[in-house]
């Protein structure tokens, strides 16, 4: 046999086995990570400064203490969910001023539905024919160039002679 037969017989061999031998793959790595970010409350007083060193006291739907702290001098105080709890009771008391005294209502369920409905980002579908359009339009800007370039070189042909 000669050498260009037997390369020829050894890569379709080659190839046979190689598709025979393939197995499911993925094309890229995939991670999938959560995150229970911490819920942050802050306190400021009507002017906009903040509430600094105020009380701050949580609790759940039921009425139970779920949490105390102190606020920064952000007025700012975080604290994480507890799982499967959709609404706290945040009762902030500042202490070097009797009497100024804030509650709201913290309900999960509602702001998650409500953030959810403003996201920013486009679906693949909607970024991948922006993608095209974007590359069409350069290269239709890249075609009138080069026509205009001509027309410069070899005149309009609409002259008359």
């Amino acid at each position: 046999m000669k050498w260009e037969q037997m390369i020829s017989i050894f890569a379709v061999l080659l190839v046979l086995l190689s598709c025979l031998s393939i197995s499911v793959v993925s094309a890229h790595r995939m991670h999938v990570v959560h995150k229970i970010s911490e819920l942050e409350i802050e306190a400021y007083f009507g002017g906009g400064s903040p509430c600094r060193d105020a009380e701050v006291t949580i609790y759940d739907n039921e009425g139970n203490l779920y949490m105390e702290g102190v606020t920064d001098d952000d007025g700012k105080f975080g604290f994480p969910p507890k799982i499967g709890m959709n609404e706290y009771i945040v009762v902030v008391n500042a202490t070097h001023m009797p009497g100024h005294r804030g509650e709201t209502t913290i309900n999960l369920s509602q702001n998650v539905a409500e953030a959810g409905g403003t996201g920013a980002e486009l679906p693949l579908y909607s970024r991948i024919i922006a993608g095209l359009g974007y590359l069409i339009g350069i290269a239709g800007a890249a075609m009138a160039y080069m026509g205009w370039k001509q027309k410069k070189k070899y005149g309009r042909g609409d002259k008359e002679q």
